[in-house]
């Protein structure tokens, strides 16, 4: 089974595999690669890319406008495994937390923002992104993102410029013929942050990442990186995704 988002919603194309207990993998392209693994109908896995589980879930597109989606359905007894969350609980936390995390990312950028300010995980000088204050205090990422609205909006916390993934340091395939000028810097040695110091815009840092990402770069972390510059792109710049 295949399609596109425009002939067939994604929310659609989730309950027809829910009510039809299918196995297999979900495949889907919403300016975004994300996947989702069923078992009888039930949702056992999913994630972007290395990014997986249901804080990853919850920050794909439900109601993705355009993209294209494949299901590769799997012989019984495949795909096993427990289930995240029944699929009713599961279908409707991802529509609320699909909308809040546009509410949430419209004030913070999105989960990979620095801040720092008197709100406990975050009052240390160098500060702390959502993300690793969740890895931190082992909290689902959405309950510190709320809390760091909640810090921000009373003068709590203030952003500092910064993102967690300025700590990358990567090194380009040579012989690509993509990347640009960014490219031709990034021999491993530097991260994204000496970059930024150097001159270069975090517009191009951002597009380099995600042309790079869905050509086929991948690095540990590649999936929460994707996701947390495409929302900085749209919220932080203005540009829609494409």
């Amino acid at each position: 089974m295949q399609g596109l988002f425009f002939d067939a919603p994604l929310i659609g194309v989730l309950e027809l595999l829910h009510v039809s207990r299918k196995t297999g993998v979900l495949t889907a392209d919403a300016g975004m690669p994300f996947t989702l693994s069923f078992h009888e109908g039930q949702v056992t896995g999913g994630g972007i890319l290395d990014w997986q589980g249901l804080d990853a879930i919850y920050a794909c597109p439900l109601l993705p406008g355009e993209g294209s989606f494949s299901f590769a359905a799997q012989a019984e007894g495949g795909e096993g495994g427990e289930m995240l969350a029944p699929y009713g609980k599961l279908t409707a936390d991802w529509a609320r937390y699909s909308d809040d995390w546009q509410q949430i990312c419209a004030v913070v950028g999105s989960p990979s923002a620095l801040f720092r300010g008197t709100l406990p995980l975050f009052d240390s000088d160098e500060g702390r992104s959502i993300r690793a204050a969740s890895r931190s205090a082992q909290l689902p990422l959405f309950e510190v993102a709320e809390r760091v609205l909640s810090g921000v909006r009373s003068g709590r916390l203030t952003p500092l410029g910064r993102f967690s993934w300025y700590s990358l340091r990567l090194k380009h395939q040579l012989g690509s013929g993509r990347g640009g000028r960014v490219a031709g810097v990034l021999d491993g040695e530097r991260n994204m942050g000496e970059l930024v110091e150097a001159g270069f815009p975090v517009n191009e840092l951002r597009d380099y990442l995600v042309s790079e990402i869905r050509a086929g770069l991948r690095f540990p972390g590649c999936g929460w990186v994707l996701r947390d510059v495409l929302w900085e792109r749209e919220f932080l710049e203005g540009r829609v995704q494409s």
